[in-house]
């Protein structure tokens, strides 16, 4: 059996709900985040997108991943959850972060010169 029919045996065996709780990781993390007064629905349609994204992104990548290792989708399953989460708010942080720094109300620490000794 090729490396290909291996890959898509192994996403055939892969339980459907597992891919579905994985991608809605991060809609649900965003949609708990985004109740806060003064944003606009575009932004956090934004916000939930781009976190949905990585979440999916994440998530499924340490899924395939984690089924190619133990072949245990429960396993898998879990770590791909936990990931896609961590994932969605780290993605979710550096878009603030750049926000924040576009608006100009970031403070960005300055560059510390080579020269100058420690």
């Amino acid at each position: 059996m090729s490396t290909e029919q291996q890959m898509q045996q192994g996403l055939a065996d892969l339980p459907t709900w597992l891919l579905v709780l994985v991608a809605l990781a991060g809609l649900v993390g965003e949609m708990r985040q985004a109740d806060v007064p003064g944003v606009a629905m575009a932004e956090i349609i934004k916000r939930v997108l781009l976190r949905f994204g990585s979440s999916a992104l994440f998530g499924m990548a340490a899924l395939l991943l984690a089924m190619a290792l133990w072949q245990n989708p429960y396993i898998a399953g879990g770590l791909a959850i936990g990931i896609g989460l961590l994932g969605a708010d780290i993605t979710g942080a550096i878009y603030a972060r750049w926000l924040a720094k576009k608006v100009g109300v970031c403070d960005v620490p300055a560059k510390p010169d080579s020269d100058r000794p420690a």
